[in-house]
């Protein structure tokens, strides 16, 4: 899962970060770090007198998740790490500017460590703003986390989900912080009008016969439900009338949504954690040899393991295997297959994805006959496949021309190649070895930028079955279409998708997102534009002297498009909007200006 590997052999250590001390505690160590989704738990706001209630609630939420379905199951799967940094002040801040902000909450802003603060726009979206620090905090303290989750140290109700769990201590605490789990973790949508993406549980389809969750249709409750009336809620539809936790955190993960999850969980741990002996070379089998997989499973476990001698099923449903040597013929290979069989999901054109193999390649010295056996059959263009020959008792060829016992080819289209095994005095043997060459998906990315500074970054892939998004600040995504709120300078840059097809072939494609400021590009905009009434209750007029195509498009404070006007010369732009402060951006050619309306 990860590239870097370190080795934990204490309850808890202590490292050193801007000069301070932070105490890193092992609250559960499942196993090695670069085996398991490593889940950090982090607080803001907690003083230092108040590290043990950051202790206990820590331990609470970590042992709360443990619990709940689908991680209960694949509780082995996790380590759960807490790490304290006390900030100079107790709370959080609260800007108090938002429409939606809570009348009794006091108004101010915190010296914290994280700067976790109440939305300005959108009061219960809880923001990080020391992202330094925490970049920091991580490099030198835990490298290798997977999932980062903050508690926020104050009652009021709040929570995000995104690169990072975060949730305040409110009744519903550790529910909450499950829902944002499941933004964070499984990259799942709320399944209230919020924000509109594609994701495992929201989606513009609405056909049976191919919805994302077709497979589920027979289950109760899941079904096809609009989002909603207005506000493009009737384009938007989720599996669950109201019974999933992505919308009420009183309730459980629906199977869609759970689903998703333990598709995650896979993706990112390997059953098999460790094999005996070590497969890294020939491996002699000398009188009775054992074989023997360590692995990671579920509760209750739904593993279903093989094991195949030269292709042969020999075993199946155990740990360990024992070969004889008179049994096993020299420069044989023992394959074990290791596949999740579980029944939560019914994504079956992934199978591959949750098959994880490891083979052995063994001498006996028991005599053999000539054979030729091959790392894969079947290839994703682009990729190669090495090809070994044992066995032949004289002259050894191969159809490209090379005499060596093992060669490699990277055919460009499905391909045969010939082994040549030729003995003085005897017919030449030949063994034929078909190469199937799978088609890579037509991977395409792209965005409906250039955006704006506060805007909604949206990014699109299309092409295949799976998508991985990566890009500046951390950025990570896995379905097609995704989103960036309240984009700023630092989300600017190259975005990157690996799209990977029902065949299981992948290909990656990239788009540039460019993050413009919402600055005019005169000094004097008065004299070339006109935006009235200001404020505003049902139309605005917008004009320009300025010749030829203008564009006028109107925010709203959490950056989303309202409205996109195309006009020459002048248009009257009638609207049906709530109450409150909105962005225009005007352009026509290299000209360009904003402003804000108040609508009353």
């Amino acid at each position: 899962m990860k590239s870097i590997f370190y080795t934990l052999c204490a309850f808890c250590w202590c490292t050193v970060a801007f000069g301070q001390e932070y105490k890193v505690d092992t609250l559960y160590k499942a196993g090695p770090l670069n085996n398991r989704i490593n889940v950090i738990i982090l607080g803001d706001g907690f003083t230092k007198q108040e590290m043990p209630k950051f202790s206990e609630e820590a331990r609470k939420f970590a042992d709360f998740f443990r619990g709940f379905e689908p991680f209960n199951r694949y509780r082995n799967y996790f380590n759960f790490f807490a790490i304290g940094t006390p900030s100079k002040e107790s709370g959080i801040t609260n800007p108090g500017t938002a429409t939606d902000a809570y009348p009794d909450q006091p108004v101010g802003a915190k010296d914290t460590f994280l700067g976790v603060s109440f939305g300005a726009y959108i009061h219960k979206l809880l923001l990080m703003t020391k992202y330094d620090a925490f970049g920091e905090l991580m490099a030198t303290h835990f490298p290798m986390y997977d999932l980062i989750v903050v508690l926020a140290n104050t009652t009021y109700v709040g929570g995000s989900g995104g690169n990072m769990a975060i949730y305040t201590l409110q009744a519903q605490s550790n529910r909450v912080g499950i829902h944002e789990v499941g933004h964070t973790l499984g990259k799942l949508s709320d399944e209230y009008w919020f924000v509109a993406r594609e994701s495992a549980n929201m989606t513009t389809n609405d056909n049976p016969a191919t919805i994302k969750w077709k497979n589920w249709l027979d289950y109760p409750p899941i079904g096809i439900y609009k989002y909603g009336s207005g506000d493009g809620g009737d384009y938007w539809h989720k599996p669950s009338p109201g019974e999933c936790i992505m919308e009420f955190v009183e309730k459980e993960f629906c199977a869609v949504c759970r689903e998703e999850m333990i598709e995650r969980i896979l993706e990112l741990v390997n059953p098999i954690d460790q094999v005996e002996p070590e497969n890294a070379g020939i491996i002699r089998v000398d009188g009775e040899t054992h074989f023997k997989l360590t692995l990671v499973k579920p509760d209750p476990s739904t593993l279903q393991i093989e094991w195949r001698l030269n292709g042969n099923l020999i075993a199946n449903g155990v740990d360990v295997v024992t070969l004889d040597k008179a049994k096993t013929p020299d420069l044989s290979t023992l394959t074990a297959t290791v596949f999740d069989s579980t029944k939560s999901s019914r994504r079956n054109s992934i199978r591959h994805l949750r098959t994880k193999t490891v083979s052995w390649s063994l001498r006996s010295q028991t005599p053999a006959l000539f054979k030729v056996v091959m790392s894969r059959d079947k290839i994703c263009a682009g990729d190669s496949v090495t090809i070994d020959a044992y066995g032949c008792a004289g002259a050894l060829s191969w159809s490209t021309g090379e005499t060596s016992p093992t060669i490699s080819v990277m055919p460009a289209e499905s391909h045969t190649s010939y082994a040549y095994c030729k003995v003085d005095g005897q017919p030449t043997v030949t063994i034929a070895t078909p190469i199937t060459v799978l088609p890579l998906p037509a991977a395409v990315a792209s965005n409906d930028g250039p955006y704006l500074v506060g805007a909604t970054v949206k990014l699109s892939a299309q092409g295949g079955d799976r998508y991985e998004w990566s890009g500046p600040r951390n950025f990570s995504a896995n379905t097609a279409n995704a989103s960036i709120p309240d984009a700023g300078f630092n989300n600017a840059g190259i975005y990157k998708v690996k799209v990977t097809g029902e065949n299981g072939c992948s290909k990656t494609a990239q788009t540039e997102v460019k993050v413009d400021p919402i600055l005019s590009t005169s000094t004097n905009p008065e004299e070339w534009l006109r935006v009235s009434p200001n404020p505003a209750e049902d139309c605005v007029f917008v004009e320009t002297v300025l010749p030829g195509k203008s564009l006028v498009v109107i925010y709203d404070q959490s950056g989303r498009k309202v409205i996109s006007k195309s006009f020459t010369s002048k248009t009257n732009i009638p609207f049906r909007l709530p109450a409150g402060l909105y962005l225009y951006r005007f352009t026509n050619g290299s000209r360009a200006s904003s402003g804000r309306i108040l609508v009353r």
